[in-house]
């Protein structure tokens, strides 16, 4: 059986065990339904197409299903590979394990070790002499653990892989302590832009249905993460006791750490309650927008062959990307 990553032009047909991801129905010009599907296992992702559509399909092709592709049909399309397929069989848990096939062989994982790097994380934030953004973020990361360490970031736009949402977010945090030397001039909270930059996406552990990543809950579509995120750092604030002061009045910490999250897309247009009013929320939405791209960008070069184009990348302004170097 071949592996995801193993599949190129090469192959004339190919068979594969792989998990489905997203499945999408759509209707071609003659009227007729075919099937989208995307497909993962843990060396790669790939699309294909099943342009016969039979009832039981509808049943049996669900996002999480297992499933045995039989002779599919290697083709290219706009310089990315596309499988056409027509038989295939849906595999339970116990079958795998028959095969000695594990689970988690479908799911892509972040490229670093979680449980280490973690460890490194809570030792940063320890480490932290303002005691609200240390009780707060400890708090809030402690508090969805298991989510915040094995969920993706997104469904589709960035790190969509397990444990992409601390990959996402502890490489922002790196991003920062690199460049602390290089403005060690300027009038930075290095503390809060750490903080924030763990905080940002905190809301997806609600957001997203589960760690597979393959829909949102309804919390994640009328509200979204953004929202979320905000109302649990207040919620906690207020658990801890340190929402206001003896006189009443808001802790300011608080306050900047909500502006963190509330201006990390950058703009309105893109999602943002509010803009960025602090200098570490402008450095923040760029570390963000930065580490998405270069993610997605680098997703879609893989799909391809050198001296090869990428498809359009919507969340890249829809434009291609031209792959010059392995």
């Amino acid at each position: 059986m071949k592996k995801i990553n193993e599949i190129n032009t090469s192959l004339s047909q190919v068979s594969f065990v792989a998990r489905i991801e997203k499945v999408l129905f759509s209707t071609s010009t003659n009227g007729s339904t075919y099937i989208i599907m995307h497909l993962s296992d843990s060396s790669g992702r790939i699309e294909c197409r099943k342009w016969t559509v039979a009832e039981e399909d509808k049943t049996n092709l669900v996002p999480n299903a297992f499933i045995r592709i039989e002779n599919a049909v290697v083709n290219e399309f706009r310089g990315v590979l596309q499988l056409k397929i027509s038989d295939y069989q849906i595999i339970d848990a116990y079958q795998l394990q028959q095969h000695g096939i594990r689970e988690e062989d479908f799911f892509i994982k972040a490229p670093l070790d979680v449980e280490k790097q973690y460890k490194n994380l809570l030792e940063i934030l320890n480490g932290l002499e303002n005691q609200t953004y240390k009780q707060l973020t400890i708090g809030l990361i402690k508090k969805y653990e298991k989510e915040f360490l094995a969920y993706p970031a997104a469904m589709t736009i960035h790190h969509n892989v397990k444990g992409g949402l601390f990959w996402h977010s502890f490489t922002l945090v790196q991003n920062a302590l690199a460049l602390k030397p290089n403005y060690a001039y300027a009038s930075i909270d290095w503390e809060l832009l750490i903080c924030g930059a763990i905080l940002h996406d905190i809301g997806k552990v609600i957001e997203i249905i589960d760690s597979s990543g393959v829909d949102y809950s309804l919390e994640g579509k009328i509200l979204g993460h953004i929202s979320i995120g905000n109302a649990e750092l207040n919620k906690l604030a207020e658990e801890l006791n340190i929402y206001k002061d003896n006189e009443g009045n808001i802790n300011e910490s608080l306050t900047l750490l909500q502006h963190m999250i509330l201006a990390s897309h950058g703009k309105k247009e893109f999602g943002s309650p509010t803009e960025p009013a602090i200098i570490e929320a402008i450095m923040l939405s760029m570390f963000d927008d930065l580490d998405a791209k270069v993610f997605k960008v680098n997703d879609e070069l893989n799909k391809v062959e050198v001296k090869s184009w990428t498809q359009r990348i919507p969340s890249v302004d829809g434009k291609m990307f031209y792959k010059h170097n392995k």
